[in-house]
């Protein structure tokens, strides 16, 4: 029995190993490599750091801000090594269809900061200065 779920459990290792995590980095590499093109080169004409370039291509988007930044990044390194957007772009929602918790998607949660007790006073705080500044004003005219 604990001979079965082991021999189950390193089959799908080695599944999961076989599988590329991401095609996208490979790709970029494998074609910048056949332009012999360096990283340097890449980083220079895109106006990146090196650092992300390397990142790209090892598919380890954790040192970039943000997935818009990265699909962007991407996008002008396909167009740089001539390959078709449209492919890359398919190749990022397989990667992200797949590891959906690459980065968290902030825009789902909702803002504590808006649903709280707080927004309404500060409502209240504006509407009495509102108040104040035209009775003021209609003081100061009358005067």
């Amino acid at each position: 029995m604990m001979d079965n779920e082991i021999t189950e459990s390193e089959k799908e290792k080695t599944e999961k190993e076989s599988v590329p995590a991401c095609l996208v980095g490979g790709t970029l590499k494998s074609q910048r490599t056949k332009l012999n093109m360096t990283q340097d080169e890449v980083a220079s004409k895109l106006n990146l750091d090196v650092s992300y370039i390397a990142a790209i291509e090892e598919d380890d988007f954790s040192q970039i801000s943000s997935m818009s930044y990265v699909n962007g990044y991407i996008r002008s390194y396909a167009r740089l090594l001539n390959i078709p957007e449209q492919q890359i772009v398919e190749m990022c929602q397989q990667k992200n269809d797949k590891e959906s918790n690459l980065v968290p998607n902030y825009m789902d949660k909702k803002n504590p900061l808006l649903e709280s007790p707080r927004q309404n006073i500060n409502w209240v705080v504006l509407f009495i200065l509102v108040a104040a500044l035209l009775l003021a004003g209609w003081w100061f005219i009358s005067q």
